[in-house]
């Protein structure tokens, strides 16, 4: 034999003979593997995404206020952009112009080292800055990193009776969710802070000669303390420190202004909460949310509980009995419910398999010797993940659920070998022996098979990448683990329970019990699995015969699968349509104030509250500004939902009050990445005048809206107000002796006030304003009659110095790689959602667009080429290897073709499984496919090396095909039942909380192993006597040579 294979064999033999010989040590190891096991599963952290995880993209926002969106396009975003443009890596750069300042984000490629990236941002916009307006005084760059998702989100209703409801939140539960191990911050959104609030009565001012600027000048110097310097005296270094501060509202009242003039008699002074020019209401309650971060390293899931335990100590606390605590989101239960619910689904795969196993062995105890390798090569997993520094996360539970169908194929084949070896004759310890020594190389290389496929994972960029990477682990040890258990402790557990035993008569009524089972079970298997054996044989036999017929039947198989229905196939990066929330958009006219956007959203607050019922919604959120808002549901991921999210949104926008100038949207646009999904469209307008792609998107908008299956067109950033722009005249200023520049200050200080130091009380800084009455600032002739100070120190009229002229104000300039850009993003009924991609398409290439406008190309379908082309290099270059691996086995380079055909064999059936639920292949389905690679060739692999060995020892081959068939029947369908059977809880679980769905994975799996394995039977053995013929016809070709 060849050297390799005798080496194999004498390995196993000594590993069985060492199982069998040091039964006690073989014990020891076990329970030490199962008490460090547990050990590890304990000790293992637990959080929603694995550590490591870096996203490839950089924010950057410039602050520049009070300024048209086309002056800050060309004053900071074009200057930015260019200098941006030469950072290294950067696939693409997305920018926003508006009236607030600019703002890009950045994309790097999927390899760029993303700390490198930040510091080359950080250079080139110190270059930018240079070119900026001099009142430009900074700009933020931040990171994305997973670890900033908040761990937990309280909502707190807010009773508007309570005295100081501010402090008490801050104090009372801000102040200790702060103090809890592992938090790094807290937030408070949705609450504004009271503030002192000076309002000066313009009549008196004017009266007294004053004006808000000077006065706010003189105020801002007051409440300061101020370092003075030291002095010296006796010996001694003394600090003095200047110290002006209000110590109660009277202090402001009574500061004098001049000898005769105190504030008091000219402004009111109060304390209380600010003007809202925003409302946020969660299950029709007023409603603020504290958002709580977690510490990089902190384990969300401790962290949640200690947050759950605190706020039922809140509840509880007299102080919050008029207020309501909601915690909406909380990250750690979210860990526990996705992963326990990833470890149900396994288990139940598990009963299913060991349920498989019992149907096919028909003997309770090597059922349970072959189920219990499942747990002892998790174990050892659980083990290497600890030692390793890993956690508990959604992918390495996703690899070890993966596992749980696959741990048992390797133990199945040795039993079902030994079992096989007893049934000839063989004595017990010479049938384990022989049973495992024969089998060992071939399971063996069909384990290294299926491990060698994340050889290539560093060849694939991007998610799918981390993807792999993270599964390889967990997958790779625990089948590693699963050879051991097979090689060294299957022989001695079938020894010790397969040896005969007499049974006494107290035992009789139970062995009878026990035979009457193993018959009934034993017919139900004759007249199913054997009936299906018998016709294999049949057509096997026919089709050895008749070779060239199963190959064009396969060719038409294969056509119909790859020709036509791969084609209706889409690939997506995630399934849109398992969102676990929907949005609906509501845009007001220009001219709407807050209390028209206030009205509509009450009258769509009733509706939403009979839509929770109607959809069995946890809960919805209405948030509103002064001239639109967003409507949120929450769909309850524990009840099985009949609606998807985005039938729910449609269901909801159908009864949305129609008004005019009011559009509905079926969601809201992310400025910076595009929506995803085969339920949603996105179309680019890319020119060079942000006016003209406006006009046509509008016009655009409802002829797609009319289109059969659009459900709606989400919305992007709020609607401007019709802006008042005060044009300076420099001419009159000049004549008037006034500095052009101090008409802005003025007027800003008169209608937004400003700002002065803070106010310290009792240990807290409260905010302190300054401005003018309302009667004195909400009319335009008011503004008009602004007095403004002169240089010389008369003042004149703001009219006599300005012009006053309504302009209509832009929504914000939004440029694509240096091109301005207008998106649409349009949802989609998911039941219609091809054809309606198919009709948009048509309708765009119908569309005569003015010149210079075109339709940009998605981001989504240039990523998604990428990925895909990534992703089968990395598939590519499995199959080299696997062939390489069985060449090794095989002593052969022609005999592994034959088991590489099972491989788009397996693809037939992810195409179909897919065609038929209607989903797309998304990353985790196309992870699904690399692992198949090297699954769906483990059954060929036992199957021709069995081949081999019946004719080394003189069969000839269609006998040997025949009969390796024949024995390789029920473990080879028994691998596989196990396999697809356990990944059905987890394929039809609902998505996760996140929404995360493992439906594609799932399909991939259950699909490739089913068509695999049913004509795996048939065309490995045929394709075996093609490549065996041409293999003798190479040799005789080398032995005519010689």
């Amino acid at each position: 034999m060849k050297p390799n294979i005798e080496n194999s064999k004498a390995m196993s033999n000594r590993l069985a003979r060492f199982s069998l010989d040091r039964r006690v040590t073989v014990f020891v190891l076990l329970l030490s593997i199962i008490v460090v096991g547990l050990i590890s599963a304990l000790g293992l952290p637990m959080e929603l995404f694995p550590r490591g995880y870096e996203t490839k993209f950089l924010s950057v926002y410039v602050p520049w206020s009070d300024a048209p969106a086309a002056e800050t396009l060309e004053k900071i975003t074009k200057p930015m952009e260019e200098e941006l443009s030469t950072v290294k890596h950067l696939e693409s750069i997305n920018s926003r112009s508006g009236q607030s300042g600019a703002s890009a984000f950045l994309k790097f490629k999927s390899k760029t080292d993303i700390a490198v990236a930040y510091r080359e941002v950080r250079d080139r916009m110190e270059r930018a800055r240079a070119r900026f307006p001099e009142d430009v005084e900074r700009y933020f760059i931040q990171k994305h990193d997973p670890s900033g998702i908040p761990v937990a989100i309280l909502g707190v209703a807010i009773d508007p009776s309570m005295a100081d409801y501010y402090s008490l939140i801050e104090k009372k539960i801000i102040l200790p969710i702060s103090r809890i191990d592992g938090i790094a911050n807290v937030e408070l959104n949705g609450l504004l802070e009271k503030e002192v609030i000076i309002e000066i009565d313009k009549q008196k001012a004017d009266a007294f000669g004053l004006n808000i600027y000077q006065l706010a000048q003189e105020l801002g110097q007051d409440n300061f303390t101020m370092a003075g310097g030291h002095v010296f005296e006796s010996d001694k270094k003394f600090l003095v420190r200047s110290v002006a501060s209000y110590q109660s509202l009277e202090d402001f009242r009574n500061r004098p202004i001049n000898d005769q003039l105190k504030l008091k008699d000219v402004a009111r002074i109060r304390y209380e909460e600010p003007e809202k020019d925003f409302s946020v209401r969660v299950n029709a309650k007023p409603a603020a949310a504290i958002v709580v971060f977690k510490e990089g390293e902190a384990n969300a899931v401790e962290v949640g509980k200690k947050l759950d335990a605190l706020l039922e100590e809140m509840r509880a606390n007299p102080l919050f009995e008029t207020m309501d605590m909601e915690l909406f989101f909380n990250q750690g239960r979210m860990v526990s419910s996705s992963i326990f619910s990833l470890i149900e689904g396994g288990e139940i795969g598990g009963l299913l398999a060991g349920l498989v196993l019992f149907f096919f062995l028909r003997r309770f105890r090597l059922t349970m010797i072959v189920s219990l390798s499942i747990p002892f090569s998790l174990l050892m997993a659980l083990i290497v993940m600890y030692f390793a520094g890993e956690t508990l996360n959604m992918l390495s539970i996703l690899g070890l659920v993966i596992c749980v169908g696959l741990l048992v194929d390797n133990s199945v084949v040795v039993a079902e070998n030994i079992y096989r070896h007893i049934q000839d004759g063989l004595p017990p310890r010479e049938a384990c022996i022989r049973g495992a020594q024969e089998i060992a190389l071939a399971i063996t290389m069909a384990t290294l098979t299926t491990v060698i496929v994340f050889l290539p994972v560093s060849l694939v960029e991007g998610e799918a990448q981390f993807f792999l990477m993270r599964l390889s682990l967990p997958i790779s040890v625990a089948l590693g683990a699963s050879l051991v258990v097979a090689l060294v402790f299957i022989p001695l557990s079938v020894f010790l329970t397969l040896r005969s035993r007499k049974s006494g008569p107290e035992r009789s009524r139970v062995v009878k019990m026990h035979r009457l089972f193993d018959r009934i079970l034993e017919k139900t298997y004759q007249v199913s699995m054997e009936k299906w054996q018998q016709i294999y044989h049949t057509c096997l036999s026919f089709f050895l015969r008749r070779r060239m017929d199963l190959v064009i039947l396969l060719a038409l198989i294969m056509g119909l699968s790859y020709g036509v229905i791969f084609r209706e196939i889409e690939f997506s990066p995630n399934q849109e349509e398992d969102r676990a929330s929907f949005q609906i958009g509501v845009e007001m006219s220009r001219e709407a104030i807050f209390e028209d956007t206030a009205e509509y959203f009450q009258e769509a607050e009733e509706i939403m509250k009979a839509k929770k019922e109607e959809l069995n919604l946890s809960g919805f959120m209405m948030m509103h500004f002064g001239r639109g808002g967003n409507i949120e549901g929450w769909l309850d991921m524990e009840e099985d939902n009949q609606l998807t999210a985005t039938e729910m949104a449609k269901s909801v926008l159908e009864d949305l009050p129609k008004m005019a100038g009011v559009k509905l949207r079926s969601g809201k646009e992310s400025q910076n990445e595009e929506a995803k999904g085969q339920t949603v469209h996105v179309l680019h307008l890319e020119g060079d005048d942000a006016g003209v792609l406006e006009k046509i998107a509008t016009d655009l908008e409802p002829v797609l809206e009319a289109l059969p299956g659009v459900i709606g067109i989400r919305s992007g950033k709020e609607r401007s107000a019709n802006e008042l722009a005060l044009v300076v005249d420099r001419n009159r200023t000049e004549s008037s002796n006034v500095n052009p520049e101090f008409v802005a200050g003025m007027v800003g200080y008169a209608l937004r006030g400003q700002t002065l130091p803070r106010f310290h009380y009792e240990g807290r800084e409260i905010p302190v304003r300054i401005r003018f009455e309302e009667d004195d600032r909400e009319r335009l002739t008011d503004l008009s009659n602004f007095q403004v100070p002169t240089r010389d120190g008369n003042s004149v009229p703001l009219s006599a110095l300005t012009d006053v002229k309504m302009l209509e104000s832009s929504d914000g300039i939004s440029r694509r790689n240096k091109r301005i850009n207008r998106s649409i993003t349009i949802d989609l009924v998911p039941e219609l959602a091809k054809e309606t991609h198919a009709a948009i398409k048509e309708l765009t290439n119908q569309m005569d667009l003015p010149e210079g406008v075109s339709f940009g190309i998605s981001q989504n379908d240039m990523s998604t080429n990428e990925t895909i082309k990534n992703l089968q290099f990395a598939a590519m270059v499995s199959v080299l290897f696997i062939y390489l691996l069985m060449g090794f086995l095989f002593e052969s380079f022609v005999l592994p073709l034959s088991i590489i055909l099972t491989i788009p064999l397996a693809g037939i059936g992810v195409v179909w499984s897919h065609w038929l639920t209607g989903k797309d292949l998304d990353v985790l389905g196309f992870v699904g496919t690399i692992l198949l690679i090297g699954v769906v060739v483990n059954n060929g692999i036992v199957l021709v090396d069995y081949v081999n060995r019946l004719r080394q020892q003189g069969l000839e081959r269609t006998e040997a095909l025949l009969k390796a068939a024949d024995r390789r029947f029920r473990p080879i369908l028994m691998t596989a039942l196990t396999t697809i059977i356990g990944m059905i809880p987890l394929t039809f679980s609902e998505p996760s909380e996140l929404g995360l769905s493992y439906k594609s994975f799932g399909l991939t799996l259950i699909g490739g192993m089913t068509t695999a394995t049913i004509l795996t039977l048939l065309v490995v053995p045929v394709f075996y006597t093609f490549f065996d013929d041409l293999r003798e016809r190479v040799m005789q070709g080398f032995r005519e040579l010689k």
